[in-house]
């Protein structure tokens, strides 16, 4: 009887190792498998982490900011226009220091027919008021008063020339050198008029 059992114990223990053996291979397959199910998280976070970049988010910005600016500038646009038709029709009144402050308050006016405006002013009958005007359009450098600048340059007052010629030389160019030069040869800038010429002050 002991025999019978010692054989049957041997049996069993080898039954179980083949047992054990079998169930070796299924974890390492296990592991294996476990391995690939971890690569589709980490390509998941790669494309998280593309989303979340500059990619959609920084396009939309842009356009909203864009908006933004345009109805800025269109307020302020409208604001000067309406500043400047106020500006204009002041110019013309024939209250003195009303048209000062205009023609003054017309050099800061970034809006491009306040030139315009000021070129007018050169031709007032009131020599301070031009004299104001052509100083205010040398402030602004704008070529486009130039051709009044030069006219102006034969101006009755002396004051007026005066002003004009710093003007010209302010905002420069070749035709406003040239004026200057030949203003200067005339003696056109000078205190008193050389003969020929009358001072209409």
């Amino acid at each position: 009887m002991s025999k019978i059992s010692k054989t049957s114990k041997k049996t069993v223990a080898s039954k179980r190792e083949t047992k054990s053996s079998k169930k070796a291979p299924n974890k390492s397959t296990a592991k294996k498998s476990s391995k690939p199910e971890a690569k589709p998280t980490k390509r998941k976070t790669t494309k998280e982490k593309k989303t979340s970049g500059k990619g959609a988010g920084v396009k939309t910005l842009p356009t909203k900011k864009t908006s933004k600016k345009k109805s800025v500038v269109k307020g302020s646009v409208e604001k000067e226009k309406e500043m400047l038709n106020e500006l204009e029709t002041e110019i013309h009144s024939n209250d003195e220091q009303v048209c000062l402050g205009a023609v003054d308050r017309l050099g800061s006016l970034k809006h491009p027919d306040a030139t315009r405006v000021l070129m007018v002013a050169l031709e007032d009958k009131r020599y301070m008021v031009r004299i104001h005007a052509a100083a205010q359009l040398g402030e602004r450098k704008d070529k486009k008063s130039i051709d009044a600048l030069v006219e102006s340059l034969n101006d009755d007052s002396v004051f007026v020339r005066q002003t004009v010629a710093g003007a010209l030389e302010n905002i420069g160019g070749a035709k406003a050198k040239k004026a200057l030069s030949k203003a200067e040869r005339e003696g056109l800038l000078l205190d008193e008029l050389p003969e020929g010429k009358r001072l209409g002050e």
